[in-house]
């Protein structure tokens, strides 16, 4: 082989050499870690809550205890009374809206004692159906009033009687005399004509607030003409007088 053709052929032997050898290749650092691609982990880590602040909310207002105890109903209006029972008439009342102040108690606290804002006089009304406040284990106990005669009133019939000459027969007259108290009392009455003078002395008996008649018959002296009264008199618990006329006529 002469000169020539072994330079050309090295020369093709080097191109081809050339072509077969990778492009951009990377030296490698000896003993350098390798780093492989490793997947994101993913934490579920929860975003937390908000919870929103409680709103002003206003606190309840204490009711300062009253210095004198009160008493209302308790869900209607109530009687106030006379005196401490059913028995006694009523004089007022207290209505689901107003308040009373209480100045005592019955015996055994069954009633309260009080004044209402009506008139402003005493009256009892019953603890079952009311409702108080206050500090009432201190009240006084007030008795029971006494009961009373509040009304008087007499009727005759006939208001008229014609006689004649002013002789008789007189035609009776009847008389009817009514009786009102505010509670349970025994009441001690008599009638008294202005022409026969006084009758007896007689009881009655009323067990609770209450209206009686009670009735006579009377027969008057004959003349002489004129206008007479009848009075029916009450001497017990108090005194009360109740009047009626009659007229006699002589024609």
């Amino acid at each position: 082989m002469n000169k020539r053709t072994f330079i050309a052929s090295l020369i093709l032997i080097l191109a081809i050499l050339a072509c077969n050898l990778p492009s951009g290749t990377t030296t490698q650092t000896p003993n350098a870690p390798v780093i492989t691609d490793t997947a994101a982990v993913t934490f579920n880590t929860p975003i937390p809550t908000f919870t929103s602040l409680p709103t002003d909310t206003p606190l309840p207002s204490l009711t300062p205890t009253p210095t004198i105890p009160i008493v209302r109903p308790l869900d209607k209006g109530v009687n106030c009374r006379f005196g401490p029972g059913t028995e006694w008439v009523t004089i007022t009342g207290l209505q689901p809206d107003q308040v009373a102040t209480i100045q005592g108690k019955n015996s055994d606290a069954s009633w309260w004692y009080v004044t209402t804002p009506n008139d402003g006089k005493p009256c009892w009304v019953a603890a079952s159906v009311t409702q108080t406040a206050g500090n009432v284990a201190n009240l006084p106990i007030v008795n029971p009033p006494q009961a009373l005669v509040t009304d008087v009133s007499v009727k005759l019939d006939p208001k008229e009687i014609s006689l004649p000459g002013c002789m008789g027969p007189v035609q009776p007259i009847t008389i009817k005399g009514t009786i009102n108290t505010n509670g349970p009392v025994k009441v001690k009455y008599y009638f008294k004509t202005e022409q026969g003078g006084d009758n007896p002395v007689e009881d009655l008996k009323f067990d609770s607030a209450d209206s009686k008649t009670i009735e006579i018959s009377y027969t008057p002296p004959a003349g002489p003409a004129g206008t007479y009264w009848i009075r029916l008199i009450i001497v017990n618990p108090n005194d009360k007088v109740g009047e009626a006329t009659y007229k006699i006529t002589c024609p």
